[in-house]
């Protein structure tokens, strides 16, 4: 095993710190994940690795740390740190011993539509501020094997603690790309994409939709739903009908039922 890290100045274990801050984050085009079953996703996927920093008072199966050190990931640099050095990067409180710096993959949207299937199935997330909603969409989207998912710019950080553990790894399974104003529009006319909005005055109900060819499920904020100038591009509207007396579904659950109604229906 490797020199084991006992400062709290290191400046890897500093960089790490401040990948907390979603600014940083941008900045530096890297994120941490915590836990062994993320690591272990994204060691899977081929995800980015940068760095993986291991607590020294965990007891590590040689073979896991032969994994992580070895020639699958030989570009990785693995550390070890004391627990009190762990504790001041880790952000659960129950921290499992293990993070990861990964670096965020940076997607041309155009080009990843032409790698998509010809009527692909994306989803777009438009302003959502709930971490556990973004990382719950995400899961779900993977889940109904969609094929893309566009978040907007205003939208909560999708690599983000609370977002990535909400995601359960399907963050690294499932293209991500994040987008600026509506520059992404004519791309969609391009390929032949209709955009599908939710809106609660339409007058169409989710599972009289047409869901086949290329489609962009959009999903709003929580609060205030998709905004006008989104609305008012949509080739089409629907709504899921609410029977009792409340205004709206939460948008993770919403996304659910219009994510796995497209999905049946495009079978």
């Amino acid at each position: 095993m490797n020199n084991i890290i006992e400062s709290l100045d290191n400046q890897k274990i500093k960089e790490v710190r401040l990948l907390h801050k979603k600014k940083y984050r941008i900045n530096l085009r890297k994120y941490f994940i915590e836990g062994k079953r993320i690591v272990d996703e994204a060691i899977l996927h081929g995800a980015k690795i940068e760095r993986i920093i291991i607590s020294s008072s965990y007891s590590w199966d040689k073979e896991y740390l032969d994994t992580i050190s070895g020639s699958k990931l030989k570009n990785v640099e693995l550390l070890t740190v004391t627990e009190k050095v762990f504790r001041s990067i880790a952000k659960t409180e129950s921290p499992q011993g293990i993070i990861a710096v990964v670096h965020k993959e940076e997607r041309s949207l155009e080009k990843t539509l032409n790698k998509l299937p010809r009527e692909p199935f994306i989803i777009t997330l438009e302003n959502i501020q709930d971490p556990g909603n973004m990382g719950t969409i995400i899961r779900t989207a993977e889940a109904a094997r969609a094929d893309l998912i566009i978040i907007t710019k205003n939208s909560t950080d999708p690599y983000g603690e609370k977002a990535l553990r909400s995601s359960m790894g399907a963050i690294f399974m499932i293209p991500i790309v994040e987008v600026i104003g509506m520059e992404w529009i004519p791309l969609f006319k391009k390929h032949a994409i209709r955009l599908i909005a939710t809106d609660l005055s339409a007058r169409k109900s989710f599972v009289e939709l047409d869901y086949s060819g290329g489609i962009n499920l959009i999903i709003g904020n929580e609060g205030h739903g998709i905004s006008k100038e989104l609305l008012s591009l949509a080739d089409e509207k629907t709504v899921i009908p609410i029977y009792g007396n409340i205004e709206s579904l939460n948008a993770s659950i919403a996304s659910g039922i219009l994510i796995y109604k497209a999905r049946e229906k495009r079978k």
